[in-house]
């Protein structure tokens, strides 16, 4: 049991402050029933929040959040501001909270649940955006209560701030092709170097989400009498936005060695594949007590051939297991149970992108290029079902947008037809 201290006024403080921002931001969506949906999705972040400060540590906030919590402590201590990436960061931007309003568990926790909060808003604002509001109470339902999100997002974890910045790049994208705004490609920008900020393996990623975003052009803009000239316009700033992004992070990597650039400067140095190798082998050796979950899949380099049949088997894994031959226990039949839900929400985002046309299309093909990255990157550097649950909760939010609708609405239908039947 974690000790209460007199610092937790300020996560208390927290609390009554993400339901105040809730009923301040009521006026932005006109909708009680999505107020409500949040009013609920809260007092449940909390309840884990409060449970796992003050009577037992919940399964999925040990270990690292655990650890997370306490490195922060040590920084709040004595540690000095350094310019780093990864955990790292994340200890250090725990410890300024700390050393501000004190040392507090339930203060780390509420700085998580906030931020969840914050990409809720932003799942709303993408909904709206979107045009895809019939569903929008259900879609951020399934957002909010999934188990894996209700967990790492009310503890000492930093999948909170990733999912929001996440989300922030991909919207700001979107809203430089769609509906511009002015600034919305630094604020695309700036989302996505924060994002990367709080994993190495983002920095990574945000070097390949940047070019997706401000080169991908909707057919349906294209077709305007000027597009040759903003394109040629968008182009230009494109590329130089871009190549000051780079040329940046070699500057910082190379020259500072900022510490937690290590696969950066590996892809950068031409050595990528074979990180990817060396760090899956140490993770196969770190988890070896815990084997049991170990989907154990190493990367073959001994030819092409070889090399896309272990990446591809291994991504598969990444994606669906457990698989039904591989559940012991209760926590595996909830692994097979996501598992399943995210199969389904990828068929029915493949099968919204297959059917819809123009903007519409491109917008879906897009998410999907999104998401499948994302994962495919996740799967280079994870081994085990257990890890993986914990990776997915970045990228799940992508086939709930494309295909959560469309489940909705089958799943309407089918009760429907059920119950006419049964009367």
């Amino acid at each position: 049991m974690i000790e209460v201290i007199s610092n937790d006024w300020s996560g208390w403080l927290l609390i009554l402050l993400s339901f105040y921002i809730v009923i301040r931001f009521r006026k932005k969506w006109k909708d009680d029933n999505l107020t409500i949906a949040l009013f609920f999705i809260l007092a449940i972040h909390h309840i884990i929040a409060l449970t796992n400060a003050y009577l037992f540590i919940i399964h999925g906030a040990d270990a690292d959040a655990v650890r997370f919590h306490r490195l922060g402590v040590e920084w709040a201590m004595d540690g000095k501001w350094s310019i780093m990436v990864g955990a790292e960061f994340y200890q250090q931007f725990l410890g300024i909270f700390y050393r501000i309003f004190g040392p507090s568990h339930l203060l780390g926790e509420e700085l998580s649940i906030i931020a969840f909060l914050f990409a809720c808003f932003v799942l709303i604002k993408l909904i709206d955006f979107l045009n895809i509001t019939k569903h929008r109470v259900g879609l951020l339902l399934m957002f909010g209560l999934l188990p894996t999100n209700l967990v790492l997002g009310s503890v000492t974890m930093r999948e909170s701030y990733q999912i929001l910045f996440f989300m922030l790049s991909v919207y700001w994208g979107l809203r430089f092709h769609l509906e511009p705004t002015k600034g919305a490609m630094i604020f695309c920008v700036f989302s996505a170097i924060i994002m990367g900020f709080f994993h190495n393996a983002l920095i990574l990623y945000m070097l390949f989400l940047l070019p997706v975003l401000f080169l991908w052009f909707p057919k349906q803009v294209s077709s305007s009498p000027d597009s040759r000239w903003r394109f040629s316009r968008k182009r230009f700033i494109v590329i130089g936005a871009i190549l000051i992004l780079i040329i940046g992070i070699l500057i910082i990597g190379v020259l500072l060695e900022i510490q937690g650039l290590g696969a950066l400067a590996s892809v950068f140095s031409g050595k990528g594949l074979k990180y990817a190798v060396d760090y899956r082998t140490i993770l196969m050796t770190a988890q070896a007590p815990d084997a049991r979950a170990n989907y154990g899949i190493m990367y073959d380099t001994t030819s092409f051939g070889s090399l896309i049949k272990t990446i591809s088997l291994a991504f598969i894994y990444y994606l669906f297991a457990p698989f039904p031959w591989q559940i012991t226990n209760w926590l595996d039949v909830y692994a097979f149970a996501e598992s399943l839900l995210r199969f389904i929400l990828i068929l029915f985002s493949i099968i919204s992108w297959y059917r819809a046309e123009g903007l519409q299309r491109s917008i879906w093909g897009l998410l999907l290029i999104i998401y499948f990255s994302m994962t495919l990157l996740w799967s280079t550097g994870t081994v085990n079902y257990g890890t993986s649950i914990r990776h997915h909760i970045l990228s799940n939010w992508i086939i709930l947008i494309a295909g959560g609708s469309r489940l909705i609405e089958f799943l309407s239908q089918q009760y429907r037809r059920i119950f006419q039947f049964a009367h």
